[in-house]
């Protein structure tokens, strides 16, 4: 009898045992399809993001603006390291940077003997000439500047003076900054290395090269968006962008080792090879932006209403509801990761919409010394008086619209041929009713339910 219990006991721990690895099995599973659910989400969101931008058109626009501008950007780059001559090995290193971990494999000797000699003959201009190519430079880095903005939604661009010394930091500042850490890892890598074999150290120069990347990227996507951008989401841009050009480059390589291009373009083979992959190159920046500045859309909850329509205008009408809520409290103001948090939104999304808002006149954001990610917003408008009706035309129809315009006695324009319908729609009454009148709807029944509930029985 004793026999038996024992071996239902064994057996019973046992099929627990069994239970208890598949709960794991299924739990680690649904981890994992839960992580390449996210993945695939952040790739399908990044790839609207670039739609909705046109990075493609923006691309080859840029490839032909860097063809133009390459030479005048490396001349007025290049002319720092002529001002510190004990930067010239800091210089040749940061050229074999751009050769081994930039550039394609194949016809990079070609294509930076090309730009050496081209540099060579720009550092002979006068000072007017230097300045046609400053410009020239300056140009490029705002075109950069203002493409990723738009990636990242952002309506208001930085000053042209801090524009410019930002970009004048950047072009000069910047490899030097760069050649210097390359030269100075490259060293101390090397004197670690001694009497380790060659791979190792190849290895070790392979990643550190990798490592200046994932760190100019993160400092791109960190710091040129004139809005707070995550530390950590920048730089899970810049080690996806990294890891996409390093894929690309190799792909790319096999495919111009195959000879399709040189069969074709024969000795002028290097001209199609650069155009290409400026191009592709700039595919890859912008998409590590585009990856970045979809991050912070995935971490609120209603991610996925971001781009259904009409979002735009049901967010901010929630937003006036939460400052209107707020100041009723006894709130003057509240802080934009507040509002965010409430609406179950994202800070940028949430002052993009009150921005537009604010020029409504429903809203305004107070100026502090806080940076515009932590800013503090107040109601502005009488919510006895004003309506949702601006609202309306700011975020949902836009009343100028010819279809919805009336007609003026300086044109010769009919009125549209929605203009009863528009105006029919803009005196309904939810649109025409004061803001305390309709943000009391969704309150009196939470009071009349607290009151039943306080009531004793």
């Amino acid at each position: 009898m004793q026999t038996m219990s024992e071996e239902k006991t064994a057996s019973e721990g046992h099929a627990e045992g069994e239970a208890g690895t598949r709960s794991a099995e299924l739990v680690k599973r649904a981890r994992r399809q839960h992580g390449i659910e996210a993945v695939r989400t952040i790739i399908r969101f990044a790839m609207d993001r670039m739609r909705e931008t046109q990075l493609q058109e923006v691309a080859s626009s840029m490839t032909l603006t860097t063809l133009l501008s390459l030479v005048p950007l490396i001349a007025v780059a290049m002319s720092a390291f002529a001002l510190f001559p004990s930067f010239a090995d800091s210089r040749h290193a940061l050229e074999e940077a751009i050769i081994s971990g930039v550039l394609p494999q194949q016809y990079t000797e070609t294509i930076v003997t090309y730009l050496r000699n081209f540099t060579d003959h720009a550092s002979g201009l006068g000072i007017f000439g230097l300045a046609g190519l400053a410009v020239t430079a300056l140009l490029l880095i705002d075109k950069f500047f203002v493409t990723v903005n738009r990636i990242y939604q952002v309506r208001r661009m930085r000053p042209w003076g801090q524009r410019a010394l930002l970009y004048w930091a950047l072009i000069t500042l910047g490899p030097l900054v760069i050649a210097f850490s390359l030269t100075v890892s490259t060293q101390a890598i090397r004197s670690a290395s001694e009497g380790v074999d060659a791979t190792s150290v190849e290895w070790g120069m392979a990643v550190l090269q990798f490592a200046i990347q994932v760190a100019s990227y993160t400092f791109l996507y960190k710091f040129v968006p004139n809005c707070h951008v995550q530390l950590s989401h920048a730089a899970v841009g810049g080690v996806s962008a990294s890891f996409a050009g390093l894929a690309v480059r190799e792909a790319f390589g096999h495919y111009v080792s195959a000879g399709t291009l040189t069969s074709i373009y024969g000795a002028f083979v290097a001209f199609p090879v650069l155009l290409l992959w400026f191009y592709v190159s700039w595919l890859i920046v912008f998409g590590g932006a585009a990856i970045t500045a979809t991050i912070p859309l995935l971490t609120s909850g209603r991610f996925a209403d971001s781009y259904k329509r009409g979002n735009d205008f049901l967010t901010g009408v929630a937003l006036l509801k939460t400052l209107w809520r707020h100041r009723r409290e006894g709130e003057t103001s509240v802080g934009i990761t507040t509002l965010a948090d409430e609406v179950d939104s994202y800070p940028q999304a949430a002052r993009r919409i009150l921005l537009r808002l604010a020029e409504k006149g429903y809203c305004v954001e107070i100026m502090s010394e806080k940076p515009k990610s932590h800013s503090d917003w107040a109601l502005l408008c009488d919510p006895s008086a004003k309506s949702l009706r601006d609202a309306c035309t700011a975020l949902l129809v836009d009343g100028t619209n010819h279809l919805t315009s009336p007609k003026r006695a300086s044109s010769s324009r009919d009125e549209g041929m929605l203009f009863d319908w528009y105006r029919g729609f803009m005196s309904a009454e939810m649109l025409a009713k004061p803001l305390d009148e309709v943000f009391t709807i969704d309150e009196e029944p939470q009071d009349v339910q607290a009151e039943q509930t306080a009531r004793p029985a």
